[in-house]
């Protein structure tokens, strides 16, 4: 399966916040929202990703998320996904860079956003279908 076949199915709606907002209203945002990552924009367009991890590495260092601004702690240097990408490549870059979320760009921009959840659940699916496939093909033997 392809990720824009995904996206398809599972929507292209991605939550963003901007840069000179503090780690507080990320961490907010995700809380209210149940994700775990939001992406970061400047100037309408996509700067980098702000985690749920990164707030724990703030607090870890106990420092106050009121006052840390998100453009200091985001990732930016971005691994995307294409459109055309297949969903095994995706789930393969994400375990290998030990990452749960990938913006999926094309050249007009942003088109959404992946979840290792997203890629996993997919798959399962795929697994079940092919088991049950499986099950009925030996049991057309035992008649």
């Amino acid at each position: 399966m392809k990720v824009k076949e995904l996206l398809s199915i599972k929507g292209i709606e991605c939550f963003s916040i901007m840069s000179d907002q503090t780690l507080l209203d990320a961490a907010k945002q995700m809380a209210e929202c149940k994700i775990g990552a939001l992406l970061v924009m400047e100037k309408g367009h996509l700067a980098g990703i702000i985690t749920e991890r990164d707030v724990v590495k703030v607090l870890a260092n106990e420092k106050d998320c009121r006052t840390v601004n998100i453009k200091d702690v985001m990732t930016t240097n971005l691994l995307v996904s294409k459109s055309g990408d297949d969903l095994d490549y995706v789930m393969a870059v994400m375990i290998q860079n030990n990452i749960r979320h990938l913006p999926v760009v094309e050249e007009s921009g942003l088109v959404g956003m992946l979840s290792m959840r997203d890629v996993v659940r997919v798959l399962v699916k795929n697994l079940k279908a092919e088991n049950q496939y499986l099950k009925d093909f030996i049991g057309g033997f035992d008649a």
